[in-house]
């Protein structure tokens, strides 16, 4: 994988942002956008991004990515000094006990805690046989005594945001990536790098991308950049849920190291059908490696996209990711590079009349 995407999935995946809290995400993605044209942002801390090379008088094509990832955010600050907190976003629920988070404080720093429930050797019988677990039964424990301790030596106040303490890691001799919140950090490291390559090249249409926030509440700031850009047509880009370690063969859709998925629908859309079907005929003609799935769960900002003002025709770039929703995720170099194609090659493609044919 090259180093300056490694780079830029890095700065993404170890910054904290929680829903509703992305500003650091932001942060990278103007550190990394400088340049490509004209930078906006709303109050949402929707991050648009215009080509310089935008004439005004082509079709927009919008690129999505959202910034934010599931998070979790400081309810009560328990009589013990431990915290209990509340889920941003749709965790694995099972997954987070014993997890090592960061909770920011009312200084803006970020401070280690780990999140436990009854330990095992105080429970009874039938709590050992309960092997469901419940938000409501879990605390975070940042090593505080008292709530007094927590509030005045480690500054801790409700309503403040905690993410996974995962570093990001590169395994180079199997081009694999872990770290943390791909869903949708891939995806938006995916959008800036293909941004980047197509610096000062014409292409047919005009390019306004957003880094969006809010995704994992409820799709809900990509009603307001939908709004804003009024698209002639879509492509978002995902950290999409990888089936290949769990599924039946026959039933597997979306494997690490074999591209990009497209979906043809999941609980919240269904995507452009012409525009899909391009889609996949075009990367069969450039041999760039794709998949296609059918989904009965998931959502994602094409949703929005399709159904705000006139609508714009969608089609979702998902780079797989193993594990998404919960505090380690792995994905694959291959196919975050063959994302990157892909983007490259509708952009080069979306003329004038193949977006009217949608």
């Amino acid at each position: 994988m090259k180093e300056r995407s490694l780079n830029i999935l890095r700065e993404l995946s170890n910054s904290p942002g929680a829903s509703g809290f992305e500003d650091a995400v932001v942060a990278v993605g103007r550190k990394y956008a400088e340049g490509i044209g004209k930078l906006e942002e709303d109050f949402l801390r929707n991050l648009y991004i215009h080509r310089k090379e935008n004439t005004g008088s082509k079709p927009i094509v919008m690129l999505d990515a959202h910034s934010d990832e599931v998070g979790l955010i400081i309810q009560h600050i328990k009589p013990n000094g431990t915290l209990r907190f509340l889920p941003l976003g749709g965790w694995n629920k099972n997954a987070l006990p014993s997890s090592k988070v960061l909770v920011r404080n009312a200084l803006g720093e970020y401070i280690p805690g780990i999140i436990a429930a009854k330990p095992v050797h105080f429970m009874s019988a039938a709590e050992r046989q309960n092997s469901g677990m419940e938000i409501d039964d879990m605390i975070i424990d940042i090593g505080a005594r008292s709530a007094k301790e927590a509030k005045e030596d480690f500054h801790i106040r409700i309503g403040e945001p905690a993410v996974p303490a995962t570093e990001f890691e590169y395994d180079e001799k199997h081009d694999l990536l872990f770290g943390k919140g791909f869903d949708c950090r891939i995806g938006c490291a995916a959008m800036l790098e293909a941004l980047l390559r197509l610096e000062g090249r014409e292409l047919p249409c005009d390019v306004v991308a957003v880094l969006s926030t809010q995704e994992e509440l409820g799709l809900r700031s990509s009603k307001v950049t939908a709004n804003r850009v009024k698209p002639d047509a879509a492509i978002v880009m995902e950290g999409c849920p990888a089936d290949d370690t769990f599924t039946e063969e026959y039933a597997i859709q979306t494997a690490l190291g074999k591209g990009p998925m497209f979906r043809h629908m999941d609980v919240s859309a269904i995507c452009s059908p012409r525009f899909q079907r391009f889609t996949l005929d075009l990367a069969e003609k450039k041999g760039i490696p794709v998949q296609e799935a059918v989904r009965k769960g998931g959502g994602n900002n094409a949703a929005s996209i399709q159904t705000t003002l006139d609508g714009a025709p969608s089609v979702v770039a998902g780079i797989p990711v193993r594990y998404a929703h919960t505090t380690n995720c792995i994905s694959s170099g291959a196919d975050f590079e063959t994302t990157v194609e892909m983007i490259i090659a509708l952009l080069e493609n979306l003329t004038p009349e193949v977006i009217a044919s949608f």
